[in-house]
């Protein structure tokens, strides 16, 4: 079923009035680690998360020993203002897989990522990687399944989500049609075994193309996720994927927006959804709005079968920000907290938070947290991530002390 809902006071224009943007007060920025790149180091740092001990994990697209790409962890200092230790995993490259895309981690530890190309059919992999035990000690990678690049996908240009025990994907390209897939991957039932892929949808030009974010998954099963390019107005779609209702059925996909990229509409959706209260959808699309990019919502329907209400709650104007690449991450209060990868003062990025209406018909208030000036980081382009107290972690792609990107804390 394909739907189309724009909210009545953004349908063909934006209402200024609808944006309302504040100065910022003082927030504290960290630079917590500069890449030094090759031939010892990561370069062009991306998605990242949290494990225990406040232990962060990130991906390089590029550099490591074998410059293939690598994972990386930071330590957090023993004392206050002492430096964070990075250990680094390079990925070897061929069968071992090459430029990592995405990460995740388990309730065990274990991190579980995706890589566009490399091995044993060189259209890309998912890996688990369990980090040493000790700083300094080896990282033990497995390769959970090869994509063979037509029957299952080939390309992954995203991270993999759990959901009651099977890890979901996109592949960017592939499938029977070419344009991309969504998969499910499941594990063996003995240890030791081989996972189990499965197709659980192939794109198509009319109902999305190319897809460069992952999916999510709501409290019910059903996956959540956008395409960058396809759909009725050719520039994107917002997709629910819902479960078979018995065993070896079919997954139901239904277009919850199509993006059009004129007047008020969004283009080039990219980056994971995050799921609010009510099980509102937040994300960002790369392009419309004021030509600068934007930040959407996506509200269910009242009844089943209705048509899902799309608003935009900012569209950028270059100085405040330009062209999201990553989603946004929903923080105490149901404030959201993205990056841009250019606008701002200088071109390089922000960094953003935006603290919802008071009431149902109020604006959102647009706070810019952090403006990138290049030795502070420059072009962010993945997800933050929120630890404890609030605080916000983030990596920027280029920038820092040799212009090979940083990881960052920010306390708004």
């Amino acid at each position: 079923m394909f739907t189309l809902h724009l909210s009545g006071n953004l349908s063909g224009k934006l209402c200024a009035a609808f944006l309302t943007c504040v100065a910022a007060p003082a927030s504290t920025f960290t630079t917590l680690y500069s890449f030094a790149g090759l031939p010892n180091d990561g370069r062009d740092p991306s998605a990242l998360v949290i494990g225990n001990g406040g232990v962060l994990y990130g991906i390089c697209l590029d550099g490591g020993s074998s410059n293939q790409g690598a994972v990386f962890s930071l330590t957090p200092p023993a004392s206050v203002g002492g430096a964070w230790t990075e250990d680094l995993y390079s990925f070897p490259g061929g069968k071992g897989g090459v430029e990592p895309t995405g990460l995740s981690i388990s309730s065990r530890q274990v991190l579980y990522g995706t890589t566009s190309y490399g091995g044993s059919a060189k259209f890309g992999t998912v890996f688990s990687l369990r980090p040493p035990s000790a700083p300094g000690g080896s990282w033990t990678e497995r390769v959970l399944y090869n994509f063979a690049g037509v029957r299952d996908g080939g390309n992954p240009g995203a991270g993999v989500v759990s959901s009651r025990g099977v890890i979901y994907g996109t592949t960017f390209a592939g499938g029977s049609d070419g344009e991309g897939t969504v998969f499910s991957l499941t594990p063996p039932a003995t240890t030791g075994g081989s996972w189990t892929e499965a197709v659980i949808h192939n794109y198509s030009v009319p109902d999305g193309d190319s897809p460069l974010g992952g999916v999510v998954a709501g409290n019910d099963g059903v996956l959540y996720g956008t395409a960058q390019a396809g759909g009725l107005g050719g520039r994107g779609t917002l997709f629910s994927l819902t479960p078979p209702t018995s065993p070896g059925g079919s997954w139901t996909e239904t277009i919850l927006h199509a993006f059009s990229g004129t007047g008020s509409d969004g283009a080039t959706p990219t980056g994971n959804l995050a799921i609010g209260q009510g099980s509102v959808l937040y994300g960002v699309a790369g392009g419309g709005g004021l030509n600068y990019g934007l930040v959407y919502s996506l509200s269910p329907p009242a009844s089943p079968g209705g048509s899902w209400t799309y608003t935009i709650i900012h569209a950028f104007n270059g100085t405040d920000g330009g062209l999201p690449q990553a989603g946004v991450v929903i923080g105490g209060s149901g404030k959201l907290y993205g990056t841009t990868l250019g606008g701002g003062t200088s071109g390089d990025g922000v960094v953003f938070e935006l603290t919802p209406p008071g009431s149902l018909v109020g604006s959102w208030t647009y706070r810019t947290l952090q403006r990138f000036s290049g030795s502070d980081g420059a072009s962010p382009r993945a997800a933050l991530v929120l630890g404890g107290a609030g605080v916000l972690y983030g990596t920027t792609s280029g920038g820092g002390a040799t212009n090979n990107g940083t990881v960052f804390s920010l306390a708004p």
